[in-house]
């Protein structure tokens, strides 16, 4: 059964010559671009995963050499199999919309990932703010779902509650996350580093 597991080794495979130049994250997010779009050219997936066109013909490269992805005329799009992965990663990490102005993090641009049923691996936060600043993220904060409720562990039990905000309900609607789910917020300058943050600080929790 092919997984996230899968995908991150295919990124981490390095071979031989100049550094790829791009990170897990940026392969992940490339992935998921395509998975969401449908079919999208190469183009049009370098702008919406911060990738340079020479990283663009790299991933797709290792893509299709795994038999995750093929192209013609109309763009590239996800085989069968790669149709099998990206409903995979779907089932462990989602990424909402923009939820930009929201104050529940820092940055112009935000966008929250869930992480099913790993809020009990959040300690403080911390780990995942910082994974999130080294790929360029503004921060991120991290929160955990109890009994219906977004908590921040060793702070609030009830987010919503202390601090109103439509950004709240946006999250539900889109991910719906259920009890024993992570939920981080990452911010920064721009839509795509704040999903490079969010994926980032999500794939410390697996």
């Amino acid at each position: 059964m092919v997984s996230l597991l899968a995908l991150l080794k295919l990124a981490e495979k390095h071979e031989p010559g100049p550094n790829p130049g791009f990170s897990r994250e940026h392969a992940v997010l490339a992935f998921m671009t395509i998975g969401e779009a449908g079919t999208i050219s190469r183009q049009s997936l370098a702008l919406r995963s911060g990738l340079g066109q020479g990283s663009v013909r790299t991933v797709l490269k290792k893509f299709r050499q795994e038999g995750y992805v093929d192209a013609d005329p109309t763009g590239c799009h996800l085989t069968d199999s790669g149709g099998m992965l990206y409903r995979s990663i779907l089932r462990k990490v989602m990424l909402s919309k923009p939820i930009d102005g929201s104050p529940l993090s820092v940055g112009r641009s935000q966008i929250a990932a869930l992480v099913g049923s790993r809020g009990m691996s959040i300690t403080n936060g911390i780990d995942q703010r910082d994974s999130a600043v080294r790929i360029g993220a503004t921060g991120a904060t991290s929160y955990v779902i109890r009994g219906s409720r977004f908590a921040i562990p060793g702070g609030s039990s009830d987010c919503e509650k202390e601090f109103p905000s439509s950004a709240w309900s946006t999250i539900r609607k889109q991910l719906r996350p259920a009890n024993g789910d992570a939920v981080i917020v990452c911010g920064a300058r721009d839509e795509t580093t704040a999903k490079l943050g969010a994926i980032s600080a999500a794939l410390t929790l697996l």
